[in-house]
This record gives C-alpha cells, structure tokens and sequence, in this order.
C-alpha cells in the first residue's frame, strides 16, 4: 500500500522536472543514443580542425573546415524536410546513420595510414556535414512522436538540450583525446556513435512517428511538395512568427559564443581552461534550466511570456560579459546566460512543431533549422567584423541591446497567434460527390472547385468577403494552389468561389489533410449565410495536356 501510495509522487516529480518523456523507453533510449551522435558529431569538429592545422596550417584552409560543415545546411536543409514529410522518417534516419557509419569510419581508417590531404579531408567533412544536416530534421518529429501529445513541450525541450549537450561536451571530450591520442581515434569514435542510433531505429516499428498520418494515395511529387513548402511558408502567419523571431534572435545573440573565445583570451587573459569552464557553466545552466526550472514556468506562463523574459535575460547577459572581469561572476552569469538560451530554443521548437500540420511539420521545421543556423554563421561574421574595429566590450553592448530590441517584434508577430490554430485533421469534412469517373491518365490533371453563393445579404457582405479572404489565406498555405473570390457585377448578391489544386491527386491528399483550422472558418461561414440559399460546390478536372 505504501509503494502505491508514493508511486503517484514519482511520477508527479519525474513530470515536473521536465524527464516525464523519459518514461517512454523507446523515447529514452533513442534520446540517449542521438546525444552519443551529437557529441561524436562535435568531437569530429575538434579533430578535423586540430587535423586540418597539421595537414595545412593555413588560416585559410582552417576556416574552410567550417565551411565545409555548415555549407550543406544550406543546401541540404530544405531537400531533408520535403523527404521527411514524405516517406518514412525511420528508414529515412536508418540509411543516413548507416551512411554516416561508414563515411567517418572510412576517414578514420584514411587519416590512420597517412594517406589524408587536406583537399580529402574537406570532401569528407562536406559528406558527413550533409548526413548531419538530413538527421537533424526527421529526429526531432520521430522523438516527439514516441510520447503523448501532452508531453510534446517537455519532448522538444529534451530535444534541444541533447544538441546543446554535445555541443558543450563534444569539444571538451574530442580535444582531450585528440591530444592523447590522434585525430583518427576521434573519427572512429563518431563512427561508433551511429551503431547505438541503427541499433535502436532498426526497434522502432515503422511509420514510428504516431502523428505521421498514414495515406492511401502515392507520395507528394517533390518538386510540387516544394511549390507546398513555398506556398505555406508564404501565406502562413504562424511561419512568419518563426522565422521572423528565431531569425532576430540568433542573428543577435550568436554574439556571446562567437566571441567568447577572444573574451576569455584578450579581455581575461586565461587559457582553454577557463574558456573550457565558461562553456561548461553555459551547458550546465541549459541543463538545469530545460530539466528543473522551464517544467515550472510552462505552466505559470505563456509561450510569449516565456520568450520575452528570456530574450531580455539574456540581453543582460551578453552585456555583462562584456564588462565584468571577475571570473567567477561571469562563472554565474554563463550559467544563467544557459538557462534562458535553453528556453528560448526550445520554445521556438514548440511554435515550430505547432506552427503546420503534421504532414508539412518537417518541412516546417526544416525551414526553422536553416534559418537558426543560417543566423549562427551570418551573426558571427557581423559581430566579429564590429569587434576587429570597436573592440569587444562594444560590440557586446550593441549586441545586448540588439537582442532586447527583437522584444519589439512580437508586436507584430506574437507568438500568441498560434493559441487560435489548431491543425488537427478535420477527417470527413470534405465530401464528394458520390460518383466520380476520373480514370488514372487523368490524375495529374488541375482540379478546379467551384463554390457559388447565391443572394448573400448585402449587411452581411463585408464580413462576408472578410471571412472567405482569411478562409482563402488559410486554403493557399496548407496546399491549395490558387484561390479567388469573384462577385458578380450584375447583381451584387452572387459571388463564386474558386479554388484549384494542382493535380486531382494532390486534391484528394488535401481531402486527407484538410484541418480544423479550414473546417472551423467554413463552419462560421456557414453560420453567417445561414438564411440564405445553400452554397452549390462543384469539381472539375483540367483537360489540357499536362506538361
């Protein structure tokens, strides 16, 4: 009676540390095993670097290596969504960690018998950098679909704590046995990190992610589930929210770590310990932050609310790292500096997981991960230029005061625009009519949907028109290729409705995926013209040759 009795607690302190997902042992094992990936990831960074020095100790080919790191972000980012949405993110992880196994093996096996260059060097570190940038995107959906809706906060704030774990222990780890040993012993250490990652992949069932909405249709064409991501970043104000404030924020506060190694070096005067345990602090303030303290703020504050304060913590951080030589003082400050970054990071994974439906989330997210890394890169090169000419107290002061500006952005892209969107599948909402000759030549064809309202009240015509507009956005960044409402000039009571999807296939993939957000504003429609005559929907099919 007794173990009854306490279990209730467990559980109830396990939620409120923020380690609820931790129950789900598919979740926990796959969790640890991307942490092992991202701090082999982050070692190899340190070997190839340390390795590049040696090969070439020229500045230029030094640089270049992190070139060749981040430049498929760029271009592999975007590609890695489409694919995500559209086959299976289990198979999609299984052959990307098999091939990054047997990329870094093969580099560790080249740099052991001598026969490494510096040109090979950077067309490996350019393969493993695309490997990296294709898990990046289908782990985050796959991780979050192995817990319960309600745990999906506390998922992705784990999510982003893995990441920010490897990126403070990997460096740490991979210099000191890089300094032991040899870089080859830290390639064939990232190469093992993947065996664990195969290992607990190759478990999870297929179609692993619960939220991945199962289809009777083929998959998306690629180049038209592109013309989909275009079209819903474009129209969606919820996509606008996020690359808008995750844009701001990175671009400022890249500030802080970019130029914290000058800081500790120039400004302190320490060595890499010191730069070693102001890192340390700052993962270790992350740590605490997302496990102990985020779980206690979720429920007291807003998503907005959350992000505000953390932006302006963090301004003040970065500001006074730029004046305070008192090492343990800034010992705190990183620490504290950890926690609020952990909490905007992992609030804006929230917006992005909630900002789509689930059936373009990853492409979505990917979008979120271009932009996050793009600004990372863009923000280091603009503070490092200032800080060449103002010095670094400076340029920290105007990247604090860059960072707190970025507050005013919610004026116009609130994260409370979200709490309106609900992008659960309306199923059933959408009906044909019950009898359809469309052969197969003919589903590549447009499809064009015709809606007619007839004698609309002209007191109701302005919110009328209103309402079909804001319908139409919501149509045309979920998928609608084009949409239209026309009023007919003769008699001002009459409108039509015109909505075309690119092919009858893809109309039918919207029939799947329509969302609450479409049903609960056609509802409303429905509601405004409730006296007047019956909208009259009719579909067409495109009888031109398709291209």
């Amino acid at each position: 009676m007794v173990e009854r009795e306490g279990q209730p607690n467990v559980e109830e302190n396990i939620s409120a540390s923020g380690l609820s997902p931790f129950r789900s042992s598919l979740y926990r094992t796959l969790w640890i095993a991307a942490l092992f990936s991202y701090i082999g990831t982050a070692m190899y960074d340190v070997g190839a670097t340390w390795l590049m020095t040696s090969l070439a100790p020229n500045p230029l080919f030094v640089s270049l290596i992190t070139t060749a790191t981040t430049l498929p972000i760029f271009l592999f980012a975007l590609p890695s969504g489409i694919l995500s949405d559209i086959f299976d993110r289990r198979n999609i992880l299984l052959i990307t960690c098999a091939y990054m196994f047997a990329t870094s093996t093969m580099l560790g096996i080249f740099n052991l018998f001598g026969l490494i260059t510096p040109t090979i060097l950077l067309i490996f570190t350019f393969a493993l950098g695309a490997g990296t940038t294709m898990i990046r995107t289908p782990i985050i959906p796959t991780m979050s679909g192995l817990v319960p809706r309600s745990e999906l906060s506390a998922a992705l704030t784990l999510s982003a704590l893995a990441s920010n774990i490897g990126r403070v222990v990997g460096p740490t780890v991979g210099g000191f046995i890089v300094a032991a040993i040899a870089p080859w012993a830290v390639f064939f250490l990232n190469s093992a990190s993947f065996i664990g990652m195969i290992i607990i992949l190759s478990r999870l069932p297929r179609k692993s992610d619960v939220h991945q909405q199962q289809s009777s249709l083929p998959p998306e064409n690629i180049i038209r589930a592109i013309r989909v991501q275009i079209r819903y970043i474009h129209y969606s104000p919820a996509a606008h929210v996020l690359i808008v404030r995750a844009g701001l924020f990175t671009l400022c506060s890249s500030a802080l770590l970019s130029l914290l190694p000058f800081l500790v070096k120039h400004e302190l005067r320490l060595d890499s310990t010191g730069l070693g345990l102001l890192l340390g602090s700052f993962g270790m303030g992350s740590i605490i932050g997302g496990i102990l303290v985020l779980p206690r703020l979720r429920p007291k504050a807003s998503i907005e609310s959350l992000i505000t304060g953390s932006i302006a913590l963090l301004a003040i951080v970065i500001f006074t790292m730029g004046y305070v030589r008192d090492f343990s003082i800034l010992f705190i400050v990183m620490w504290i500096g950890g926690a609020a970054y952990i909490t905007i990071l992992s609030k804006f994974y929230t917006i992005g997981m909630k900002s789509a439906p689930k059936w373009i989330g990853a492409r979505v997210l990917a979008v979120y991960l271009l932009i996050l890394n793009g600004g990372l890169v863009a923000g280091s090169l603009i503070w490092g230029t200032i800080a060449n000419t103002f010095g670094i107290p400076i340029t920290l002061s105007i990247a604090s005061l860059a960072l707190g500006a970025t507050i005013i952005a919610k004026t116009r892209y609130n994260t409370t625009l979200l709490d309106d969107l609900d992008f659960t599948p309306a199923s059933d909402h959408w009906s044909l009519p019950p009898v359809f000759s469309v052969v197969p030549t003919q589903s590549d064809s447009q499809a064009l949907i015709i809606i007619e309202y007839n004698k609309i009240d002209p007191k109701l015509a302005d919110e009328f028109e209103q309402s079909l507009r804001k319908l139409g956005r919501i149509l045309k960044s979920e998928g609608m290729a084009y949409w239209e409402l026309f009023q007919d000039p003769v008699d001002s009571s009459h409108y039509i409705e015109i909505r075309i999807a690119d092919t009858w296939t893809d109309h039918m993939r919207q029939h799947e995926h329509v969302t609450k957000n479409i049903q609960g504003m056609e509802d409303r429609i429905r509601l405004l013209i409730k006296d007047c005559p019956q909208p009259i929907v009719s579909h067409y099919i495109g009888k031109s040759t398709p291209e």
